[in-house]
C-alpha cells in the first residue's frame, strides 16, 4: 500500500483482527516520511459470495445493497447510519461463518436479516418484512 501523505512504500507495524465485523486493522508506517496510518482490510464479499434470486438468476453479493435496506427498515431510530452499519456488519459476518458455499439462497439471506433485525428492534423487523418482497412470502 502506498502512503497516503506521499505516496512512498509503506510497512505494517501492527494489525489486529476484527472477529466481528470480519476485516483487519492495520497501523502502516511509510518507509520514505515516517507517517504514520491505519488502514481496514475487509473481504471483498462481491467477488467471494453470489446471491441466487431464482434458477436462472445469479448475482454478485453486493454489501451497499444490503446496508440500503437495512437502513430503510431502521431509519427511524436517532441512530440509524451507525446501527443498520453494524448490523450489515453482523449478517455479513454471519454470512461467511455459515456459508458452505459461494452460492446464497436470497430466502436464507432475506430469513438471516430478517431474524437479526426482530432481535436489534423488532418495528425494523417487521418493516423489513413488509416491503420486501420475498420476506412476504416466507
Amino acid at each position: 500500500m502506498i502512503c497516503l501523505y506521499c505516496n512512498g512504500s509503506t510497512q505494517v507495524v501492527n494489525s489486529r483482527p476484527q472477529h466481528k465485523a470480519t476485516q483487519v486493522w492495520r497501523r502502516r508506517k511509510c518507509e520514505e516520511c515516517g507517517r504514520l496510518f491505519s488502514t481496514n482490510e475487509r473481504i471483498d464479499l462481491s467477488k467471494a459470495l453470489m446471491i441466487r434470486k431464482s434458477e436462472t438468476e445469479v448475482e454478485p453479493f453486493v454489501r451497499e445493497k444490503l446496508l440500503l435496506s437495512i437502513y430503510r427498515s431502521v431509519g427511524h431510530r436517532k441512530t440509524a447510519i451507525n446501527d443498520s452499519t453494524a448490523i450489515t456488519d453482523t449478517i455479513c459476518s454471519k454470512l461467511i461463518k455459515s456459508s458452505t458455499s459461494p452460492i446464497i439462497e436470497v430466502e436464507y439471506l432475506v430469513k438471516l436479516v430478517t431474524n437479526t433485525l426482530n432481535t436489534f428492534d423488532k418495528p425494523a423487523g417487521v418493516h423489513y418484512k413488509a416491503y420486501n418482497p420475498i420476506a412476504k412470502s416466507s
